[in-house]
């Protein structure tokens, strides 16, 4: 009966509702405790950043990467928890698909490849931003289990698509999520962007 619990204990842990939706041209204010404000200037956007942590910005102009995380990124940007956000600008010249329908064409795929369980997912529109949010499991047979939460939000009016990953081992995921969720529902986007 005691492992029943315990199972269902951390089961309950993992279970995980979809982040609140960042923040649209608001004034950044001062940063929580622990934390500062990482300034996103390509994008017009910002993300709290705990102390600490690293951030390093690669990509080309129109399509950067974003990677905010407790460790340095390896030679390939490779992590073991964090945040990554790509972004693409003109995602119909660059995708053949409007923002918003390659946003869905991404998300179908998440959490279906080989090793992936699907966990949750949600799709909502507000106003000009379509999100689609995945979350699954990934044991690659070569490597330790993952979390991974994505969000795909797409800008209709300006046909501009973020790419948002958060991701943790499977093991430390309840903690994890907690700094995770609270950076994606501080994230603040200049919704002209």
């Amino acid at each position: 009966m005691s492992r029943f619990l315990v199972a269902c204990a951390l089961a309950m842990s993992c279970v995980v509702w979809p982040a609140a939706a960042q923040k649209y041209n608001e004034p950044l204010g001062p940063a929580p405790t622990g934390w500062t404000w990482q300034v996103l200037p390509e994008i017009k956007a910002a993300m709290p950043l705990p102390t600490g942590w690293y951030y390093k910005v690669t990509g080309e102009k129109g399509a950067p990467t974003y990677y905010l995380t407790p460790e340095e990124t390896g030679e390939n940007d490779e992590f073991q928890e964090g945040l990554s956000l790509q972004v693409v600008r003109k995602a119909k010249a660059k995708t053949g698909r409007p923002a918003a329908d390659y946003a869905e064409l991404l998300m179908m795929r998440a959490g279906f490849g080989p090793g992936q369980t699907q966990l949750d997912k949600n799709a909502t529109v507000e106003g000009a931003f379509y999100k689609r949010t995945v979350r699954y499991r990934e044991a690659p047979p070569e490597a330790a289990t993952h979390i991974v939460y994505q969000l795909a939000l797409a800008n209709a009016k300006t046909d501009t698509l973020y790419l948002l990953t958060f991701e943790a081992p499977e093991a430390d995921w309840p903690a994890a999520w907690r700094v995770g969720e609270k950076m994606i529902q501080a994230w603040v986007l200049d919704a002209k962007q």
